[in-house]
């Protein structure tokens, strides 16, 4: 999965013009950030290594295919080849590594980009990381501590959900445009711009990294 593929000249543009957009009408400072992936999941390679494997030797013992104890070891490991190469596609690999595994490296990475990207430095603490995880399907939308006292993870979710819908659908770049509009709006009712003075600390791009 290419982050080229999902996010060229135009489909950054589209994003930061979302960005600029929902600014317009809050002192939030929104920072997109997107990864190919959190983590590597070795674990889920060896795990399909291991399951085609024994799957192998099942099959050629059930079947009495007259292999002998020599060859067996050859069926075995072309059968684990296999298996390694099979865990590279993306849905085996999401399979493999499992929900638990993602959600924590998924979180990890977004906490780690929050802070690479400035965004608990802002003069107000109003901060706020869009992220998302595209091999896992996994998005965080993380406010820094003066806009987290005031909204709680309950007000992102639909922001959320959004971004993971647009993954989930081959259209990261609009659940970008999508999650940033319903941040901008909620940050509006509670972090209302005042005027036209307010700096923007933090710039509007779309941040993309392979992890």
């Amino acid at each position: 999965m290419r982050l080229e593929r999902f996010f060229g000249p135009e489909a950054q543009a589209r994003v930061t013009a979302a960005v600029r957009d929902a600014e317009a009408r809050t002192t939030g400072q929104i920072v997109p950030v997107v990864v190919e992936r959190s983590a590597r999941y070795p674990e889920a390679r060896w795990m399909a290594a291991v399951l085609l494997a024994a799957l192998a030797t099942a099959v050629a013992e059930v079947s009495r295919t007259g292999l002998t104890a020599a060859e067996l070891p050859f069926l075995q490991a072309a059968a684990a080849a296999l298996g390694w190469l099979l865990a590279l596609l993306p849905p085996v690999e999401r399979l493999l590594a499992g929900r638990h595994a993602m959600d924590e490296e998924t979180r990890e990475r977004a906490l780690r980009a929050f802070h690479d990207h400035g965004l608990h430095r802002t003069e107000q603490g109003t901060g706020v990381l869009v992220f998302a995880s595209l091999l896992e399907h996994r998005a965080h939308v993380i406010g820094d501590h003066g806009i987290h006292a005031r909204m709680g993870d309950a007000e992102w979710q639909r922001a959320v959900d959004l971004l993971v819908q647009g993954i989930a659908q081959g259209d990261p770049a609009r659940g970008f445009c999508d999650s940033i509009a319903a941040v901008g709006a909620k940050l509006a009712e509670h972090f209302p711009r005042a005027g036209a003075g307010a700096r923007n600390e933090l710039p509007d791009a779309l941040r993309k990294s392979k992890e």
